[in-house]
C-alpha cells in the first residue's frame, strides 16, 4: 500500500509539472498568433496587397518633406529619420497612365498611406545614429530618383496605391496563422488532459490509507507520535481545578481546637 501511495503522489506531481508546461506553451502560441496577426495579416488584409498587380513605374518627383519621423531602434533606443516622398507614374490594365505615391512595402503603405503628405515616407530606416538614417534615405533617393524606371505593384481598384515589392505572400500569411492555431489547440487539449489526470491522481491519493510506522506507539490523548527513532513523550500532568472552600466551615471545623481571633 505504501508503494502504491508513493507512485500516486509521484504521478500527481508529474501531472502538475505537465500542466504548467502546457499552460506556458498555450500562452506562447497565443502570443505568436497575436504577433503574426498584427505584423503579417493586418497590413495584407487592410491594403489588399495580394490583389496588387505588376507594373512599370517611373519616378516623376522625389523630395524631402522637411519632417523627421520619430522611431524606435530597439530597447531604450529612440531615433528619427527624414521623410522622403516619391511620386511615380505607372501603366494600368487599360494601357493608361496613372500617378501615385510609392511606398517600399505594404507595411509602409498601411502605416503611412493615410497620413498627410509630409508624413508619406517611402522608406523608414531607423538606427541610433540619425546621420546614418539620413545617408540611407539619400541612397534610396539616388536609386529611385527622377527619371528612373523600375518594377512596381499597384492596386487596380485604387491606382494611387503603389508599392515597390510585396513583403508577404498568400503562403506566408496562411502559414503564419496556421501553425500558431494548431499549437494553441494542441496544447490546450493536452493541458485539459493533464488536469484530468491530476484530478484522478489526487482523488486516488486521498482514498488511500496512511501507513503507520511499525513499532510506533499508538496515538493516545496527551501523547504525540515522534519521528522514527524518537521517544514518545508522556502527557503533561493535569492540573485539578481548585475547589472553593467555605471559610466559616474551616474556622469552626471539629478538628480545630479553640478560636482564632484577628
Amino acid at each position: 500500500m505504501s508503494d502504491e501511495r508513493s507512485k500516486t503522489i509521484a504521478k500527481f506531481n508529474m501531472c502538475r509539472c505537465l500542466i504548467f508546461f502546457g499552460l506556458t506553451m498555450v500562452a506562447c502560441a497565443a502570443v505568436a498568433l497575436i504577433v503574426c496577426g498584427v505584423v503579417i495579416v493586418k497590413p495584407v488584409v487592410e491594403t489588399k496587397s495580394l490583389e496588387f498587380q505588376k507594373a512599370t513605374c517611373t519616378t516623376t518627383r522625389g523630395y524631402l518633406t522637411g519632417k523627421w519621423i520619430d522611431c524606435s531602434c530597439g530597447k531604450n533606443c529612440n531615433s528619427a529619420y527624414p521623410c522622403l516622398r516619391i511620386l511615380v507614374t505607372h501603366g494600368g490594365q487599360d494601357n493608361g497612365t496613372y500617378s501615385g505615391v510609392i511606398f517600399d512595402t505594404e507595411q509602409r503603405l498601411n502605416s503611412d498611406g493615410h497620413l498627410a503628405e509630409d508624413s508619406q515616407c517611402v522608406t523608414a530606416p531607423c538606427v541610433r545614429n540619425r546621420g546614418t538614417n539620413m545617408g540611407d534615405v539619400k541612397a534610396f533617393n539616388d536609386t529611385y530618383g527622377v527619371g528612373e524606371t523600375y518594377g512596381c505593384l499597384y492596386h487596380p481598384d485604387d491606382t494611387s496605391k503603389v508599392i515597390l515589392k510585396r513583403l508577404f505572400t498568400w503562403d506566408a500569411m496562411f502559414h503564419s496563422m496556421l501553425w500558431p492555431c494548431i499549437a494553441f489547440f494542441l496544447f490546450t487539449v493536452l493541458t485539459v488532459f493533464f488536469c484530468y489526470q491530476c484530478y484522478k491522481a489526487g482523488k486516488k491519493m486521498s482514498s488511500l490509507p496512511i501507513t503507520v510506522v511499525p513499532g510506533a506507539p499508538a496515538a493516545q490523548p496527551g501523547y504525540f507520535i515522534p519521528p522514527q527513532g524518537g521517544q514518545a513523550h508522556a502527557p503533561y500532568p493535569q492540573v485539578m481545578p481548585m475547589q472553593q472552600q467555605d471559610p466559616y466551615k474551616t474556622a469552626y471545623a471539629p478538628d480545630n481546637k479553640g478560636y482564632t481571633y484577628n
